[in-house]
């Protein structure tokens, strides 16, 4: 019990904070997400970002399969047990360790026997390019042992997830979780084939649909057509015509459209709501910018742990704001006013 409680806090905690890192944050459904055992298989380019999107992006609580190595410490790893977090064994862990798998394995074969849902991110690892690549056989194994656990009449399905980055690194952009159709695994496997024949059976299934619902920008094809594509991208205020018509730039033979051009950066310093914003959060930024700056040697972790270390650092140095505020004023009504004025010129933000 207080472990769920706990659990909960902090998703629906960070859900209130994902509102105010993105400017918009944009949940698609192409079919209802499911009752009873789920595997969610979602694409990975932002770090633990991706893990915090995908959970509060749905009523369901997942259990989520984590890189072994997190949990070296034992306070670490209770910790990382009270948020339902499970270890995943790789070859750089080293080779004997990776009979370790089996074990979570069977805990998440057990978990969805009990109707429970598990989060995977199918590619094995995190890379912050526009396209999908090939998927490892994790959450197959696992659907495959949960589903022989109980003689192929569980139902366990699997729902593909795309989701889709404007910027990875950027506050106050826009993000995409597009839940795709489930498929149930009884319906593309059968219990006489080999093992081998239905991991390769739902890898071939769910790779087709996660590349329907992300921009897939074939990887021999990147560099050049990068290019095209940010000359001539169109800006979508609704994120799914969004990416319908990302999809549609990429695989055009002749990419046509009005080149975007950026507004001069400068133009914001005469907005008065900016300037606002920007004084009021110099301390939270201020300290940001160092860590990213001297602690951060992969790019891809920028967005997580903006997001991440904003959680702590914003809230904090509201506090100490709306503090001196008080002293400096003596009115409870001033302060308060400017409390409030805090989160809404972050809203605010363009």
């Amino acid at each position: 019990m207080i472990q769920k409680i706990i659990y909960r806090t902090l998703k629906n905690y960070s859900g209130f904070a994902l509102w105010f890192y993105f400017k918009r944050w944009q949940v698609h459904e192409h079919a209802p997400i499911p009752t009873g055992p789920v595997i969610f298989v979602a694409t990975h380019q932002n770090a633990f970002l991706d893990a915090v999107i995908m959970a509060c992006s749905t009523k369901r609580d997942p259990w989520f399969i984590t890189r072994a190595n997190v949990f070296n410490k034992p306070l670490v790893k209770k910790i990382l047990a009270i948020l339902q977090m499970l270890p995943v064994y790789r070859f750089r862990d080293g080779f004997s360790t990776l009979r370790k798998n089996d074990e979570t394995i069977d805990t998440c074969a057990t978990l969805l026997s009990k109707s429970e849902c598990i989060l995977i991110f199918g590619e094995g690892n995190h890379n912050d390019r526009w396209f999908l690549r090939p998927l490892q056989k994790g959450f197959a194994r696992i659907g495959i042992a949960a589903e022989e656990k109980n003689d192929w009449k569980l139902g366990v399905k699997i729902v593909p997830v795309g989701i889709q980055y404007d910027s990875h690194t950027k506050f106050r952009s826009r993000v995409l979780v597009n839940f795709g159709k489930p498929i149930l695994m009884s319906e593309v496997c059968s219990s006489l084939n080999t093992n081998q024949q239905n991991i390769d059976t739902l890898i071939k299934r769910t790779e087709d649909e996660l590349r329907s619902l992300i921009l897939h920008i074939p990887p021999d094809q990147y560099e050049t057509k990068i290019i095209d594509f940010n000359a001539h991208r169109k800006i979508k205020s609704d994120l799914i015509d969004q990416l319908n018509a990302d999809q549609a730039l990429v695989n055009s033979d002749h990419i046509q459209g009005k080149t975007i051009i950026d507004k001069p950066t400068f133009n914001k310093w005469f907005n008065p709501f900016f300037v606002y914003q920007f004084i009021n959060h110099l301390l939270p930024f201020g300290i940001l910018t160092w860590i990213l700056k001297n602690k951060v040697s992969d790019p891809q972790f920028i967005g997580s742990l903006k997001f991440a270390l904003g959680m702590i650092l914003v809230p904090a140095s509201y506090l100490l704001q709306t503090t001196i505020c008080f002293l400096i004023s003596d009115s409870l009504l001033i302060t308060s006013i400017y409390f409030i004025s805090l989160p809404l010129s972050v809203l605010a933000r363009r």
